[in-house]
Order: C-alpha cells, then structure tokens, then sequence
C-alpha cells in the first residue's frame, strides 16, 4: 500500500515504513553534485566553450569509449529501466531479441546513415534534409524534433523523481525541479564535454546499481537456476513467438524488425547521436563507438529482461499489481528494490541514484542537441556576421535554460497524465517514423525530391496520429486490451514481510467485456509504429517524386548518399576538372597552332 506517497510493506501486524537512510541519501547527494563538478570543470577550467564546435562537438577531441558511453546512457532512460522489467514480469521475455534488434540496427548505421553524416561534418543532421531536398523539408523536421522532445523529456525526469518521492516522503514537486536544474547547470555551463562525462559516470552508477539488484534479488530466489525454473513453469520465457501478425502485441517480428526503426530514430538519425559520432576525430573512431554501443545495449537491455524474471519468481504466487497493493505496472520495480533491499544499507540509494542518472543524461543529451537544432535552424540565418560564433553560444546557453525551465513546468502536467510507458511510445510513434523515412528516403532513393519528401512525410504524420489516437481511445474504452499472461495471488496470505490478509483475486483481475472488434489499423501493434511511418514517407515520397518529375541523379552531388548506393548511380554530365595548377608548357595555344599550320 502507498501512505503519503512512500511505499508500505505489513510484517506481521507492524507496519513498516521504507524509507532512505543517511547512506542512499550520501549516495543520491554525492552523484548530483559529481555532475555539477563535471560542468563547472569544464565552463571554467577546461578548454572554453565559446562557440559552436567546441559547445555542440567537443573540439572533435573526444574518445570512443565516452562517446560510447554517452550515447547508451542516452538511449538508456529511467523510462526504458523501469518499463523493460515490468514488460517481462507482464508479458514474457520476447523483449530478449533486442539482441538482434541491436546488432541489425548498428549495422545499417554503420553502412547507411554515419558515412554520409560524416562525410558532410554537419553541424545539425537536419542540414542534410536542406542540402538534399530544400530548406522547409529541414525546418518540418527540425520543429518535429524539438517538440518531440520538449515533450518527452519531463517525462524522463517524472520517473526517477516519482520513485524518489515514494522513497523518501517528500514531495515531487521539489523533487522533480530539483534534478532538472542539476542538469540545466551542468549541461549549460559545460557543453558537450560536460554532457558526455557526466554521462560516462552516470552510466556506471546506472549499470553498477542494476548489477547490485540483479545479484541481490537472484540469491533471494534461490539462484539462477531456480529463477529459470518458475519463470518457465509460469510461461514467462518467451522469445521464438514467430507470429507474422502485426496485430501480435510482441513477437520475434515486432522486436527484430519493427523495433530495429524505432532504434534507428533514437540512434541513427539522432541529432543527439549524430552530434556524439562527429565528436570523434576520425569515421574509424566513430564506428567503434557504433559497435561498443551495440554490445553495450545488449548487456544493458539483458540485465533488465532478467531483473523482470527475478520480479515473477520472487512474486510468482502474490504478484502486487493483481492485488492492488502496486497501483500501476511500471512501479513493480522500484517496489521490488525497497522490498529485497530494505536491510542493505545505501542499495536503495544506489538503485535510485542510477534512475536519476538516467533520467539526467537523456536529458542533458536533449537540451545540448536542441538548443543546437533551434539556433542552427531557426536562428543563425538572421545572425550578424560580426562574433557570430561567441555569440551562438552564448545564445544555446540561453536556449538551454529556457528549455529546462519549460521542462520543468511540463514535470507538474505529467503527474495528472495517465500511464507513462504508454504515453512516451505513443508520442515516440507519431514523430519518429516519419523522421526516419525522410532521412531513410534522401540517402536511399537518389530520385525523390523536396516535393515528394513533404507530400510524404505530411501523410506519414496524418496517418499515424490517426491511428494512434484511434487506438488510443479504443484502449481507453477497453475495447481494445492487450492480455497480461496469467499471475496470482494465493500466496500473498504465506509471504512474510508482505501482507498480513487473504487476497482472493487469482489470475488477472481486469475482465474486458464483449464490444465490437476495433477498425484493424488501430489494432497494430506499437511495436509497428516507427516502421509504418517510415514506410509511408518512402512510398509516398517516391510515389509523389516521380509523378512530379523525378530528379535527374547526374545533377545530384554524390556525396549524399551511402557508398552502396553510389555504386549504382549513374556517371555526372560534366566532366571533373581538377583544381591543381597546369604547367604553361601544356597549355595548347591556339594561334600558334595556327601558324604553324
């Protein structure tokens, strides 16, 4: 049960209080001000940050490995702790084909999209969509990105700042303003640098606290072994579910193909990403950090879907969501870590710590990459040439800052919104398809054109926020209702340090009554999302380029495509000539000739 927002556990007929003591305490104070002593090392001591190429790539000095490790803590959020876990507790351990998903997805950013964003050394990845196509295609996607992550970021700070609260018994709203303006300094007064050691440390909290959970919840079991056997006798481990249906909520399909385009829009085409690979000095340096990111993400993602495992056997015969003591799914596990870890001084602590720091480097990587994006793309055309680069950083501070506080304000907005998993894919799925899809269509297809890329990317964004709400509202309606697999609580009566009462409710306690079957675009499952959008932008975009008048590629500068693609394309009109002086003495004179002759 919850009193005053901490969570509650019954020991016989005392009811105890999990709370944070003074070492969880020493431990979430001591990782704040590290990331506050990173930014002031590197506004004040280090190299300045006083214009674009330092503020935004770092002088181009920076290390794979950090860079490595910035980029996974970037990807890795609290919402992704916190909703992996919970996805296998609910529904199986189909999510473990993110192996997969992870190596098919570097690949095709090491093949497709890093060439060519390396070759061009872009300040802004939406440059690109300017060169190739036109200026508005560039400005749709630059406003799309901004607002999609002006959006999404509180609610990467409303997850570990909830489970803080709930920790502690103090308010979110002190909490939540509290972590956002850490942030904001660090990230504002140290630029990139800043933003990617803060993260290399923040990624090792991160890691070292799931590693002390998963260590301490296996021995509570009873080991590896016996873990395996309930999750196994229970159905939770799930990963060759071949059904071909989009309809599936979660197959091998979905996570090896539908979620390999949602890691390209989080990744590949990425300003955040992008900004990261081009802060390394060479594009051997840049794959590396694509390949230990690759590895990285797997070890990260399978920490979590076994942590999920360890939840279902440890709660296997008294799960706390089917007897209303866990109000929500996506907070089993932090119940779960003040549950095992309630007598394990400074775990708690640590364990909270590394959701903040998760929640601090997705969104340190957020406002660094879009104060870049607005002054790039809606700013520096109207900038005077006079200390233009002092002044742009100047201005992408400021930016930082207004965009901190305006996240902060959308913090206190979240609390009133329903879950947060479900919204954060829901607002991933309207934008990120259709960024993929014009990046996917300029590199891909040598023929499309601005025309066919607005046409395309429009529809894309039409259709899938017409399906998304329309799912949306079915599932609220629960007309449409995707099936947890079974759980029980007949147990909970003989689980000490749990309840001290006889819960009846076995199985799953949501019954979905009998209603007319959804429209079948709205039953496509989410995990299709990003890829419907792309393929609607590509198809449409093509479709649209070609009736229009397609674009004649021997005009087209070749630099904007992959080397695959290059390989194909036919030779330009014009012969190039080469820029090196020719001696005089080959310099055929016309009139000499003539006299001679």
């Amino acid at each position: 049960m919850t009193v005053n927002g901490t969570e509650l556990f019954f020991v016989g007929q005392e009811l105890k209080e999990l709370t944070f003591g003074w070492t969880d305490y020493t431990l979430f104070a001591g990782l704040l001000g590290i990331s506050m002593l990173i930014g002031i090392y590197f506004g004040f001591f280090s190299t300045k940050q006083n214009n674009t190429t330092e503020y935004l790539l770092g002088g181009k000095s920076m290390s794979f490995l950090p860079i490595s490790m910035s980029l996974m803590a970037s990807h890795i959020s609290g919402v992704s702790l916190l909703g992996v876990p919970s996805e296998v507790y609910q529904y199986g351990t189909q999510y473990a084909a993110c192996i997969f998903t992870s190596f098919i997805s570097c690949f095709l950013i090491v093949r497709v999209y890093l060439p060519v964003f390396y070759k061009l050394q872009l300040t802004s990845t939406f440059e690109y969509l300017e060169i190739r196509f036109a200026r508005p295609v560039r400005q749709l996607a630059s406003f799309l990105y901004t607002l999609a992550l002006v959006i999404y970021v509180p609610l990467i700070i409303y997850v570990p700042a909830l489970a803080f609260s709930q920790a502690t018994g103090m308010n979110l709203h002190y909490v939540a303003p509290v972590i956002c303006m850490v942030c904001i300094f660090y990230t504002t007064i140290g630029g990139l640098k800043a933003v990617v050691w803060a993260d290399t440390v923040q990624m090792t909290v991160t890691v070292g606290s799931l590693i002390a959970v998963l260590i301490l919840g296996t021995i509570a079991v009873g080991g590896v072994s016996e873990t395996w056997r309930i999750a196994e006798k229970g159905g939770r481990i799930v990963f060759w579910n071949m059904d071909p249906s989009p309809f599936t909520r979660n197959s091998f399909w979905g996570m090896s193909v539908g979620m390999v385009m949602a890691w390209l829009a989080s990744l590949g085409i990425s300003q955040v990403s992008m900004q990261r690979f081009l802060a390394v000095p060479t594009i051997e340096e840049a794959q590396k950090s694509v390949w230990v990111l690759a590895v990285g993400l797997i070890f990260i993602k399978m920490i979590s879907v076994f942590t999920g495992l360890i939840m279902y056997a440890r709660y296997h015969k008294c799960d706390p969501i089917a007897a209303h003591v866990v109000a929500r799914s996506d907070k089993i596990l932090p119940y779960y870590v003040l549950d095992v870890a309630a007598n394990v001084p400074g775990l708690p602590g640590l364990f909270l710590a590394g959701l903040v720091s998760a929640g601090l480097s997705t969104m340190s990587a957020g406002l660094n990459t879009v104060a870049g994006t607005i002054y790039e793309d809606f700013i520096d055309p109207w900038m005077p040439e006079s200390n233009k680069e002092t002044k742009a950083a100047n201005i992408m501070k400021v930016t930082v800052v207004i965009l901190g506080i305006l996240c902060v304000g959308m913090v206190f907005v979240m609390d009133r919104l329903g879950d947060i998993f479900q919204l954060s894919l829901t607002l991933t799925g309207i934008t990120a398809g259709t960024m993929t899809g014009l990046f996917s269509l300029g590199m891909l297809v040598p023929w499309a054109t601005a025309k066919g890329a607005v046409i395309g990317a429009v529809v894309s964004m039409m259709t899938m926020l017409w399906i998304i709400v329309g799912a949306q509202w079915h599932m609220a309606n629960r007309s449409l209702y995707y099936e947890p697999l079974p759980s029980s609580t007949e147990g909970c009566v003989n689980m000490p340090g749990l309840f001290n009462r006889t819960i009846t409710t076995t199985q799953n306690p949501v019954q979905v009554e009998s209603v007319d079957e959804p429209f079948f675009m709205y039953r496509i499952s989410f995990m299709y999302y990003t890829l419907l959008g792309a393929l609607i932008v590509m198809v449409i975009g093509t479709t649209v380029s070609f009736i229009c008048g397609a674009a004649d590629i021997r005009n087209i500068d070749r630099d904007y495509f992959p080397p695959f693609i290059t390989r194909f394309m036919l030779p330009k009109k014009y012969m190039e000539v080469s820029l090196h002086t020719v001696p005089t003495a080959l310099i055929t004179n016309p009139e000499k000739e003539e006299l001679k002759s």
